[in-house]
């Protein structure tokens, strides 16, 4: 069995073998950090239960959570796997389903798009004041950037899925209303 039917979900199925790879790398990659960031945990526990304090892992847990999140919007945006677009276009027939989603889509991408679009403008302001973590002295352009990058990709992603369902839905055979 090949590496890629072995992580295939319902949701990656349609996908181009090139789109599945880098979604599975994804999520693994997501799944490590997620790993490290809870052994982080742990150390920090047991520093903190024999009095050691180590400096800055809150921030790092923060930070990389936040990271987290956010790439992981834009993978389940790419695999089309929002619960709510999940829970409607599965009652509705395919053609109904693929208007859906390009309406679903469309409102997504304008709004990750604004989204973005604001957050980069606070990280450009954050970056001119010069601004850094309390513990770790991390610029704070690191931890905002990733809204930057989760909701700009989400948006991309879903304004390519709308190209792709409008040529999909414009390729479909209509029925002929019967004479």
């Amino acid at each position: 069995m090949a590496f890629e039917e072995k992580i295939e979900t319902p949701a990656t199925a349609g996908l181009s073998p090139m789109s599945r790879i880098a979604a599975s790398a994804v999520r693994i990659l997501l799944g490590l950090v997620l790993i490290g960031l809870v052994l982080l945990n742990v150390v920090n526990a047991l520093a903190r239960a024999t009095g050691f304090v180590v400096i800055g892992v809150d921030e790092v847990l923060v930070f990389g959570m936040i990271w987290m999140v956010m790439l992981g919007m834009v993978l389940v945006t790419a695999e089309r796997g929002h619960i709510a677009l999940e829970l409607l276009a599965t009652r509705v027939g395919p053609r109904t389903a693929r208007i859906f989603s390009i309406i679903t889509h469309g409102v997504m991408s304008a709004s990750c798009l604004y989204a973005a679009y604001q957050s980069f403008l606070f990280v450009q302001r954050v970056n001119e004041s010069g601004q850094t973590s309390m513990a770790l002295g991390m610029p704070m352009l690191i931890p905002h950037a990733a809204l930057v990058v989760g909701f700009g990709g989400t948006a991309v992603i879903a304004a390519l899925l709308v190209i792709n369902d409008i040529q999909a839905l414009l390729s479909e055979p209509r029925l002929k209303a019967a004479p």
